[in-house]
């Protein structure tokens, strides 16, 4: 059987952050504040968020949740093979990869108390924070939020006004735009960011966004 063959059985699942993961995340995270920058989006994240005592209280608090694969042995896999849905699995692989992060948080979030629009509801929901792909497999933040609708039900997540990419995604996977939040202050990166909400009531996409949607969870 070929690599490639090999590579088609290959599955992608999810498992919670630990300490030793820290250098693998600090570097994914660079990488993203990277791509921001070149995006035409450098206030987002500035250059150095998260800080190191961030990346730590989330992974001590088991907020981090890593997308995974087992596929760092193979040389050149293909970008588009279909693979399952994505689990979460508490095991760590063989020939493992981070392809992509992000933290979950089942509290209220103080800065979601006021926003200029309106959120979908006022029920509890799930906040996701600091998503980021590390650029080794396509479609990681689409399977992140596809796993986090059917995990959670209603989740609330914010991005950059600049951060037309991640806004994509969001509405493709049938995100809600809800309006702006202002965040603390910061110096390095804006305070401004656009609000979204997903609580399974939401109008469908459109037809090309169903589609692209199917793209993404099995392309």
């Amino acid at each position: 059987m070929s690599e490639l063959q090999e590579y088609e059985k290959a599955a992608r699942w999810f498992r919670h952050a630990t300490d030793e993961d820290y250098d693998t995340i600090a570097s994914v995270y660079s990488y993203a504040r990277l791509k921001m920058i070149q995006g035409g989006n450098p206030r987002q994240w500035g250059t150095k968020y998260p800080l190191p005592e961030r990346i730590h209280e989330d992974i001590d608090g088991r907020h981090t949740i890593l997308l995974v694969d087992d596929a760092a042995d193979i040389p050149a896999p293909s970008p588009d093979v279909p693979y399952d849905p994505p689990v979460l699995r508490e095991r760590r692989g063989e020939h493992e990869r981070v392809i992509g992060i992000f933290s979950v948080f089942h509290d209220p979030d103080p800065d979601y108390k006021v926003i200029d629009g309106d959120w979908l509801d006022d029920l509890p929901y799930t906040t996701i924070h600091r998503v980021a792909s590390s650029g080794l497999a396509r479609h990681a933040a689409a399977d992140l939020l596809t796993w986090s609708k059917k995990t959670f039900g209603n989740v609330r997540c914010d991005t950059g006004l600049k951060n037309h990419a991640m806004q994509h995604i969001l509405e493709s996977q049938g995100f809600t735009r809800c309006g702006n939040i202002i965040m603390p202050e910061n110096d390095e990166i804006e305070n401004v960011r656009v609000a979204y909400q997903w609580n399974g009531r939401t109008l469908v996409p459109s037809a090309p966004s169903r589609l692209a949607e199917r793209r993404l969870v099995h392309a």
